[in-house]
């Protein structure tokens, strides 16, 4: 490929992207999760869900050749990319080296963003391994770090995991910790021939917007609701009492100090964790918090 070809990437056709990662030396990295958007259409709802304004800050996560950033740029926005693979940020590097509102965050997003984190972006879009989905958004959530709205792309399966609901095979802790925070939403379903290479499942884009309804919990309540809400769910096929004598958090309490908390707020503790809501949670900890 020539270098105007290479800088001039047609994003939808997945012969050009095969002839650049050859030139490049690359490949789609598995460990990464790396499948590249081919879908035009899904890249202008996806930046479209966003709601950019000109000037706004975003962060996105896993740009690789830089679909969305393109789109993204084009509107006007100040992004921030976050890229763990030397041979992405070498390409993007010298593709976007004419926008003035770029910028490369080299690294694993998890170990990095902390760094960055003196100011919120309004916006955050990403598509997410499976195997990370989790760990990125739940350290956003608990270090209470969220931008005016969140897109990301993920496995279906772990899209119905952040939007099940009480008594769902999918309900989680992750899910708990998701919508505690954020209106969690399934917006779009890309079929496995939206990317390249193909994947062997659907995709889902998930919108996540704060709502603030538990803004008054204290520093010391929210820790203790994180802390609950993942040792209760140790063993999702136990009951709430069998968890809670797993949970070394609950068990620095008496027993009967615990229980009381339970059936003071008509919890059955002969229940599983999936069956409290978000709002019980909340609940238990405001009180356990206090003990």
């Amino acid at each position: 490929m020539h270098e105007d070809s290479i800088l001039n990437l047609n994003y939808d056709s997945p012969q050009e992207i095969k002839e650049l990662l050859e030139v490049m030396g690359l490949g789609p990295r598995k460990r990464w999760g790396q499948n590249f958007l081919i879908n035009s259409g899904a890249r202008k709802r996806i930046v479209d869900l966003l709601e950019v304004k000109e000037d706004d800050t975003v962060w996105e996560f896993g740009p690789g050749l830089g679909s969305i950033t393109k789109v993204l740029l084009d509107r006007g926005v100040n992004l921030k990319v976050f890229e763990i693979d030397p041979g992405y940020i070498e390409y993007l590097k010298k593709a976007f080296e004419s926008y003035s509102k770029f910028s490369i965050v080299e690294g694993d997003v998890i170990k990095t963003w902390k760094k960055n984190r003196n100011k919120v972006p309004s916006r955050f879009v990403g598509n997410l391994p499976y195997n990370i989905s989790t760990d990125i958004i739940s350290s956003f959530i608990e270090n209470d770090f969220l931008p005016e709205r969140m897109i990301f792309t993920v496995q279906r399966e772990m899209g119905q995991r952040m939007t099940a609901k009480p008594n769902n095979k999918n309900y989680s802790s992750f899910a708990i910790i998701c919508q505690c925070a954020c209106e969690v939403k399934e917006v779009g379903v890309l079929k496995p021939g939206s990317f390249y290479p193909v994947p062997g499942v659907a995709s889902a884009i998930i919108s996540m917007v704060p709502h603030k309804r538990f803004r008054e919990l204290t520093k010391d309540e929210k820790k203790c609701f994180f802390t609950i809400v993942k040792q209760l769910f140790t063993s999702r096929r136990k009951t709430l009492k069998n968890n809670i004598s797993l949970s070394p958090f609950l068990n620095q309490f008496k027993k009967d100090d615990i229980y009381q908390v339970f059936s003071g707020l008509n919890i059955d503790i002969t229940k599983r964790a999936e069956d409290l809501s978000v709002e019980q949670y909340v609940e238990l900890a405001k009180i356990i918090s206090k003990l």
